[in-house]
């Protein structure tokens, strides 16, 4: 049997209160009365209440909206590194289309008209004394490398180039990290204890992979690509007028206090360039490691 206690001013029949006296309800105390309803025996409450839902569903929901709104904040803080990744596989996807469509197409023999080449004797064509000094510093500016004026890296695979920075060394290890951060702002940082390139030992560079959006630096997402960088690629460094190519060996990624990357191998040269990873984190290093071949 079903009761609800309720203020009820007057009770009309069909109602008793709790004494169970008679159909007309006498009042209890303070006017409360007790009503009574046969047809609440058979069903269950229902008073227009929604059914709660299960918790399970509501710290789903928790889960995925926090995701949501993290990851929407995290995309606007590292706009410029996540379009040049966008940007960059956009451009890899059309290009392998481009080429598996060029693969497709069927060669097409066509006729070729030979002109015939009416060249000249050297002795004829530099009759005029003259001219030898000329076409000898033509030749010589034809297969000159053309250096530039500063210290920079050149990495082909991802289309970097840009300025290398020094910093001066502090004993400290907080005030050498900003020294770094300075330096980050106008290029990517040779790191104070490596060795010049060419000779035996460690050539660091460190850049960044994305930072924050406000900063003024125009260049916190220089290495947003590095990742891309493969086994084999060449990296060419610009330094003091002498161009230095490195060959990549070796690609890992470790934990930020990971120092052995930083040691100074006696038996060769190498260049390693280390960024944070996952973009936009510093989680991680990734570390790209190159072997010294060529020097001009």
């Amino acid at each position: 049997m079903n009761f609800i206690h309720g203020l009820i001013p007057d009770i009309p029949s069909g109602f008793r209160d709790d004494r169970g006296e008679g159909k007309q309800g006498k009042p209890l105390e303070k006017g409360v009365y007790l009503w009574y309803n046969k047809e609440m025996d058979q069903n269950n409450f229902e008073f227009g209440f929604k059914k709660q839902r299960p918790f399970w569903k509501d710290a789903l929901m928790f889960c995925f909206t926090v995701s949501l709104v993290w990851s929407g904040t995290h995309v606007v803080l590292n706009y410029g590194a996540f379009a040049q990744m966008a940007e960059y596989k956009v451009e890899t996807l059309k290009a392998s289309l481009f080429f598996e469509a060029v693969e497709e197409v069927a060669p097409v023999e066509k006729e070729v008209l030979k002109l015939e080449k009416i060249e000249k004797s050297r002795q004829e064509l530099f009759a005029n004394k003259t001219l030898k000094p000329k076409n000898q510093a033509k030749n010589m500016f034809a297969t000159m490398d053309i250096l530039p004026p500063d210290n920079r890296i050149s990495i082909p695979r991802i289309s970097q180039n840009v300025p290398l920075v020094t910093v001066p060394t502090h004993k400290h290890w907080k005030q050498l990290e900003r020294n770094i951060q300075n330096g980050l702002k106008d290029g990517v940082v040779v790191h104070p204890v490596s060795r010049k390139p060419g000779i035996l030992g460690n050539f660091f560079v460190t850049g960044h992979s994305s930072y924050y959006a406000w900063d003024k630096g125009r260049f916190k997402d220089v290495f947003a690509l590095l990742h891309e960088v493969e086994m084999e690629d060449m990296i060419e460094i610009f330094w003091e007028g002498e161009k230095y190519t490195y060959q990549v060996k070796e690609i890992k990624i470790v934990a930020p206090t990971e120092t052995s990357v930083l040691n100074q191998p006696k038996d060769r040269s190498i260049l390693t360039l280390m960024t944070c990873t996952p973009v936009g984190t510093n989680k991680n290093r990734l570390v790209v490691v190159g072997k010294l071949v060529e020097v001009n």
